[in-house]
């Protein structure tokens, strides 16, 4: 039994990780201006372009990204 368990933690281990990297091209102030702002650059960006809330030194703000 032990090998058993061995061996499901070694495919655990070896299994790769979900990738969910994003590039941060732009903040803008937690704030409904902010808001607009980001969407604005989002939809003129295009499809691959989207609005995130990030945390910064402990303040929210939005944020301009791609994958």
């Amino acid at each position: 039994m032990s090998t058993a368990i061995a061996a499901a933690a070694i495919a655990v281990t070896l299994a790769p990780a979900p990738a969910s990297a994003e590039t941060i091209l732009r903040w803008y102030p937690y704030t409904t201006a902010g808001a607009k702002a980001c969407n604005s650059a989002a939809n003129t960006g295009g499809p691959e372009y989207y609005c995130t809330t990030v945390k910064v030194g402990g303040v929210k703000m939005y944020a301009l990204a791609i994958p």
